[in-house]
């Protein structure tokens, strides 16, 4: 069962739908989160923001592994040795691991130069994910 979902012709392409509404979740929820931390609309409280954006970051991320690991598995051969693939992963993996610093050191909380310098690297790490994953299929 799993073979025929994989080798299905519309396999691919219907991964790649959920894993763009995962990436639109993952990247709007980080966005505006991080935007209010960086100052942007400070009117706005960010324990409330934060509520609402970083689930939804997370459940985008969560459609993002799964579609993106039912694509690798569609052509595991071609994909893992493709440059801008293994750069996307190292690059989700340095996002991750200042995500987790950032929530570490307080989160919302977190408002100092230093979270601030972590919105910035995220949005940039998230930035350079994303053209990766363009650059996936002309690489």
């Amino acid at each position: 069962m799993l073979a025929q979902l994989v080798s299905h012709p519309w396999a691919y392409p219907a991964y790649e739908v959920v894993h763009l509404i995962g990436l639109g979740a993952l990247f709007g929820g980080l966005l505006v989160f991080e935007l209010r931390t960086l100052g942007v609309r400070p009117e706005v409280d960010p324990g409330a923001l934060a509520r609402l954006a970083i689930p939804t970051a997370l459940a985008g991320f969560a459609l993002c592994l799964i579609s993106g690991a039912a694509m690798f598995a569609t052509q595991p051969q071609e994909l893992w040795i493709n440059g801008a693939l293994r750069v996307k992963m190292a690059l989700i993996l340095l996002a991750g691991l200042n995500a987790a610093w950032f929530h570490r050191r307080g989160g919302v909380r977190a408002q100092d130069r230093l979270g601030r310098a972590q919105c910035l690297l995220s949005l940039v790490l998230w930035i350079a994910v994303i053209i990766c994953g363009r650059w996936i299929a002309y690489v």
